[in-house]
């Protein structure tokens, strides 16, 4: 079988560029092993590229304005992609994921998308959420670290929304903040595969982990969290995933991330070869 690989540009692998490409070639040595020809782009070539030779094309790109293109141009009739061009956009727009989520009953603090880019921003919050809040940029994946702020007044929202404006962003949303432990997880639908672990015991981004301060150690049911990222995974067709739970006092997960193929840093050499085979299992 005929494999193309697309590498993710370095400007969407804040702090991570290494973890990414380690799966990316993970993955893509685990196809060689099973008899598969694989060749590799950079994402900024694939609007160029003819991809009706290929049997598989596995992405890790995630620049909105080319893979807009490729949907424009219905490439997956072509050939099948993992994930699914469809799926990385939505999961490019975190208001589009939560609002997906909440037509799925799947638990998340409350939010507020913006509209002609304004929210409700008063003392008490934004909206009816009140302070702490999150804002997070819905114009593509988090790149800097002013893409997610934290903001705990209603000054600190209002500075928070100026920088959104001034970097000309065109949407983005309010999330009030959840206590509890943070936990990073990894899977790949329609296998067995998945891994979580604490945000603190991993690589951070922006530092942003240290908010919710130590873990408590809430025990919780990591399979209920597996069967909503599943679900979700099948939903979006991006069956190469990770994300973010808040684990509260009382052991309940609160989605407040979900994310198009990940680094898997702490389970690379597992996940490559499960990656691998969920690429070429439906054949």
């Amino acid at each position: 079988m005929r494999i193309l690989g697309i590498r993710r540009e370095l400007n969407f692998s804040p702090n991570l560029a290494g973890n990414d490409a380690a799966i990316f070639m993970g993955v893509a040595d685990e196809l060689k092993v099973m008899g598969h020809e694989v060749a590799y782009i950079n994402e900024n070539e694939m609007v160029n590229t003819d991809f009706e030779p290929y049997d598989r094309v596995v992405t890790m790109a995630r620049d909105v304005h080319s893979l807009t293109i490729l949907k424009e141009k219905n490439v997956e009739k072509q050939t099948q992609f993992f994930n699914s061009v469809e799926g990385i956009l939505a999961c490019s727009d975190k208001a589009m994921v939560a609002t997906i989520m909440q037509q799925m009953d799947i638990p998340q603090p409350a939010f507020i998308p913006s509209e002609d880019r304004k929210l409700p921003i008063s003392e008490e919050g934004v909206g009816d959420i009140p302070y702490p809040v999150w804002l997070k940029k819905c114009d593509g994946c988090a790149e800097r670290k002013w893409d997610t702020i934290f903001c705990q007044s209603m000054k600190e929202t209002c500075h928070a929304n100026k920088i959104m404006k001034r970097t000309h962003y065109q949407r983005w949303m309010a999330q009030a903040h959840q206590k509890g432990d943070l936990v990073k997880f990894y899977g790949v639908e329609g296998t067995d595969f998945f891994r979580w672990q604490y945000a603190s015991h991993g690589h951070s981004k922006f530092g942003y982990e240290e908010i919710n301060g130590p873990e408590m150690g809430y025990p919780f049911d990591s399979h209920r969290i597996k069967e909503y990222a599943d679900r979700l995974a099948k939903q979006l067709n991006v069956p190469i995933y990770g994300g973010d739970v808040i684990i509260d006092e009382n052991g309940e997960p609160w989605f407040i991330d979900f994310n198009d193929f990940p680094s898997f840093s702490s389970c690379r050499e597992q996940a490559s070869k499960v990656i691998a085979r969920r690429v070429v299992q439906d054949l």
